[in-house]
């Protein structure tokens, strides 16, 4: 799991939001979600603001947070 997927996962367990009501409220697919959970997919930066927005927090790569 890379460390983005690793912040969203905990992020999101400890918000006690599913998966699929993410990817709903997000317009992301679950699948997609669960691929970048897992570290199976790099996330693209507009992906990655759609998911803060829900989640209502930030995420941070390297010296940068969205």
């Amino acid at each position: 799991m890379n460390n983005i997927g690793h912040q969203l996962k905990k992020i999101r367990l400890n918000r006690e939001i599913e998966i699929d009501k993410l990817a709903s409220l997000s317009g992301l697919n679950a699948e997609t979600i669960a691929a970048i959970e897992e570290g199976d997919l790099d996330v693209q930066v507009s992906t990655l603001a759609k998911i803060s927005a829900v989640l209502n927090c930030s995420f941070s790569i390297g010296d940068v947070s969205i």
